[in-house]
């Protein structure tokens, strides 16, 4: 059996699970690739048994991977599993994720989540989450990748009942008027996004170019473009990662990044709170850190101040 592991990863979270899946399915399968999904093309998929896709949550699934699934053509029954990696509310990811994998043609075999570190610019540092993807969670990635190579030979083998239901969409009350909420938000709430073209280092940094996951930036045609207007981005993703790379300071908030954290300095995230005491009380969650360290004093931005606010982690051969 041939597997190919697809991801998106910002921080680094997802590739770590996706590595550790990989190996897991090199237990039980001839060959397994794992692999970002900048490097994928729909006639790979047609080489592969068997196909993982997973990505962190933003509120539901990151627009690269929705455009993986409704652009895709029809698989034809092709196994597919799913994988995530979040912070603290989930709960939509995979009731969207998985029917439109089975609108795309695929069977759907099974889906795993994890917890990971949260960066944002204005969320505490530590986040409440702080730690993970930790040993313990890639073991279990690494077993995970192995259960599903395993189940999926014996679903071709006959043993169709291993097929998992698609999911209910369960997700609590506040959750769902929080994620709505943010969705139906107009522009981004972390601030409009904007390029100082004589700070810009282009073409000797394309890391904006390189890391922007809606494909907005395009700095080598004339004019250049950037972001979601063509000259700034204010996409409702409430994604701000160009900013948090720049190595110079040539991208901003607007409002300025120090009068976004302003209000936040201090302030807890009680919805967050209430969900991980329930998730910890139902064993879905080890907390790593104690609540008192969390850092509600310091928003990420103001623990790191220095640019860039994230450095890209150096990525593996794929």
């Amino acid at each position: 059996m041939k597997v190919l592991i697809i991801y998106f990863s910002q921080s680094g979270n997802t590739r770590k699970i996706a590595h550790s899946i990989g190996d897991g399915a090199r237990e039980a399968a001839s060959q397994v690739d794992v692999k970002s999904i900048k490097k994928v093309s729909y006639e790979m998929l047609e080489n592969y048994d068997l196909i993982g896709l997973g990505s962190p949550v933003w509120k539901a699934d990151p627009p690269n991977i929705r455009r993986f699934y409704n652009n895709a053509p029809d698989q034809k029954g092709k196994h597919i599993f799913s994988f995530c990696t979040h912070g603290t509310m989930p709960g939509f990811y995979f009731p969207v994720v998985l029917p439109n994998l089975k609108k795309a043609g695929f069977t759907v075999i099974g889906s795993r989540r994890w917890y990971g570190n949260v960066v944002m610019p204005g969320m505490p540092e530590p986040y409440y989450t702080a730690g993970h993807p930790d040993a313990q969670d890639l073991a279990e990635a690494k077993a995970f990748g192995r259960e599903m190579v395993e189940r999926s030979q014996r679903i071709h083998n006959g043993e169709t009942d291993l097929i998992p239901p698609m999911p209910e969409n369960d997700v609590n009350k506040n959750q769902a008027v929080a994620i709505v909420n943010m969705l139906l938000e107009y522009g981004n709430p972390q601030g409009k996004i904007v390029r100082d073209p004589e700070k810009c280092i282009y073409p000797k940094c394309t890391r904006c170019m390189d890391n922007c996951t809606m494909d907005y930036i395009d700095l080598s045609c004339k004019p250049q473009k950037f972001g979601s207007e063509g000259c700034c981005c204010n996409d409702n993703h409430e994604c701000a990662w160009c900013f948090m790379i720049c190595p110079t300071g040539a991208i901003r908030l607007e409002p300025s990044i120090e009068e976004h954290i302003k209000p936040l300095i201090g302030v807890r995230k009680t919805l967050f709170e209430s969900i991980l005491d329930e998730a910890e009380r139902n064993g879905e969650f080890r907390r790593l850190i104690p609540i008192e360290e969390v850092g509600f004093n310091t928003p990420y931005c103001l623990a790191h101040p220095d640019k860039p606010h994230f450095k890209v982690p150096a990525k593996p051969e794929e």
